[in-house]
């Protein structure tokens, strides 16, 4: 079992609680252990290979999290790629199974937030309208709340801004606000992620305007989209935190990253990074 001394919240340390996302080989549900005892106040797995588990592999996997009292904040890699919301296989009856499973695992886990980003799911066909791909979008959030609301689960979906390299459509933090916005339901927020702002050169400025809408919060060193490191020159960093800070964001800030030689490592000087920062603006 995990070292009570590991499992401090974000109330008994500088600032957030910080996590490790689902990314390369990070695998945090089969490294709990491992990234809690380095530091890290929780972990956030991908929900698309929560989904693909057995019963038996994910109740075993559920137990084990629960049993050593490992915080599951949120989880990301929310839908396999063959599981579309735009274009013309979209299929809301394989979508809604999909949700039924997926987000009740996520929710056994513990999870107040999911991550989606799902570049494969979401981007438009060649030749595709994106005023149509905007509906598709807007549609299948409201499924997405249609099916939390059924059974009072205590999640949200947080709208993620996908780089320009990674898909091509909703690839601003501007854009996802817009679509949350039409969306108009409690269930469905947004995520913050300082590598993606980073590679659109967007300012963060309208982070403040969506205030209590951002339910998960993601960052890596845009330079390689490593763990950050002390010594680390990572511009806007400060300003991404200091945003966080003046809305009230209460969730997770979680490392999505490339693993470098070693993950107890990355871990460990993410976390001595990170804590330095939010140490400065204290």
């Amino acid at each position: 079992m995990v070292d009570e001394k590991t499992m401090e919240t974000k109330d008994n340390r500088s600032g957030f609680a910080l996590g490790v996302s689902n990314f390369s080989t990070s695998e945090p549900l089969l490294n709990a252990e491992k990234i809690v005892a380095c530091g890290m106040d929780f972990i956030e797995p991908g929900l698309a290979k929560i989904y693909a588990m057995s019963s038996e592999d994910f109740e075993a996997a559920a137990q084990r999290i629960a049993g050593n009292k490992i915080r599951v904040q949120s989880v990301n890699w929310f839908l396999p790629p063959e599981i579309k919301v735009t274009g013309p296989d979209v299929d809301e009856s394989k979508c809604r199974q999909f949700l039924e499973c997926a987000l009740s695992r996520a929710v056994k886990l513990g999870a107040k937030a999911v991550v989606f980003g799902s570049p494969g799911s979401r981007s438009l066909p060649e030749n595709f309208s994106e005023s149509e791909g905007r509906r598709q979008m807007v549609s299948f959030c409201r499924l997405c709340s249609d099916v939390i609301q059924e059974h009072h689960w205590p999640i949200r979906i947080a709208v993620e801004h996908v780089n320009h390299t990674e898909t091509n459509f909703v690839n601003t933090f501007a854009q996802a606000l817009s679509i949350v916005r039409e969306v108009d339901r409690p269930e469905i927020g947004l995520a913050a992620d300082l590598y993606h702002f980073a590679m659109e050169n967007e300012s963060m400025e309208l982070m403040s305007e969506a205030g209590d809408l951002i339910c998960a919060v993601q960052l890596a060193n845009p330079n390689g989209r490593c763990f950050p490191k002390p010594g680390d020159s990572i511009p806007g960093l400060e300003e991404f935190f200091r945003r966080l800070l003046e809305i009230g964001y209460e969730g997770g800030v979680s490392v999505e990253a490339t693993v470098g030689d070693d993950l107890e490592s990355d871990c460990r000087l993410a976390v001595e990074r990170l804590k330095s920062c939010l140490d400065s603006l204290a």
